[in-house]
């Protein structure tokens, strides 16, 4: 299947400043280079980045699973407007943030149709470091998730509310190869992509009045994607004293410590390393 139309998404979350300045700086180098493609560039929240916010009200980026609601939040309400942009025509959505993880250079996909495979495996082969997350959304949260086509960049690790070169380096490279696989797409779309599938969420351990009483420890801290197995040690408590776990299986950390997931006490989330055959 060949899809001309592609939305490019930045700042969605408001205090991520290297997607919102890919789309309102980089336009015109990306529509020169491909010109058989039909690029739209989007301000995903335009007021929550104004007040270098992560959003006003609600997260955009978790807004989409309530589009029939009455609710009428700013974000809620952007939610609508992208939805409707993306339902105009079917396109291929790509969705840029960043993190404050150690996640490099990441692209994660929320339907495995092949056309997304084809990419993130081209991805993956020309840009060495370049992984690819699995994170079906089966309850259609996410922003990259409206359409079938797309997927999300997670560039880090890079503090919010900042740019930094690294990152929007990052950033442009992998959204460049994206944009050059989507315009010069096989007929026939197979072959294999290796990926790191989501299997459980960490969260921080807590006292008896549910609050941290616990933070990641230092010889964990950075290590996203880095193996797992037997024991490992994650935590050390506030008192000193290091909490080990443990797994019966061959597991990778990523998001370890990513700030906007602190409200929800997410420490991180561990995967599988899988092989996907598309």
């Amino acid at each position: 299947m060949k899809l001309t139309r592609v939305l490019i998404i930045g700042g969605t979350h408001g205090n991520e400043w290297t997607g919102a300045r890919v789309v309102t700086q980089y336009q015109q180098r990306f529509i020169q280079k491909y010109p058989t493609l039909q690029l739209e560039f989007i301000l995903g929240n335009p007021k929550a980045f104004e007040q270098n916010r992560r959003f006003t009200e609600e997260d955009l980026n978790r807004a989409f699973q309530f589009l029939n609601e009455k609710s009428e939040t700013f974000e809620h309400k952007r939610a609508r407007e992208i939805k409707a942009r993306i339902d105009e025509s079917p396109c291929f959505v790509i969705d840029l943030h960043t993190t404050t993880s150690n996640l490099g250079k990441t692209i994660i996909l929320s339907h495995y149709e092949k056309i997304n495979c084809f990419v993130a495996s081209a991805l993956t082969e020309k840009i060495s470091d370049c992984r690819v997350i699995g994170s079906p959304d089966p309850q259609k949260k996410y922003l990259a998730s409206q359409s079938p086509f797309g997927m999300m960049i997670e560039v880090g690790p890079i503090p919010n509310g900042i740019l930094e070169a690294k990152a929007l380096e990052g950033t442009l490279e992998i959204l460049d190869g994206i944009l050059s696989s989507l315009s010069t797409l096989p007929e026939h779309l197979n072959g294999a992509m290796e990926y790191y599938e989501e299997a459980q969420d960490q969260h921080y351990p807590k006292n008896e009045k549910g609050e941290l009483s616990a933070y990641i420890h230092s010889e964990f801290q950075g290590k996203d994607f880095t193996k797992i197995f037997g024991d490992y040690t994650p935590f050390r408590s506030f008192s000193g004293t290091d909490i080990q776990l443990k797994t019966s299986e061959e597991l990778y950390p990523i998001f370890i410590n990513e700030a906007a997931y602190y409200p929800q006490q997410l420490a991180f989330t561990l995967c599988r390393k899988r092989i996907l055959q598309f």
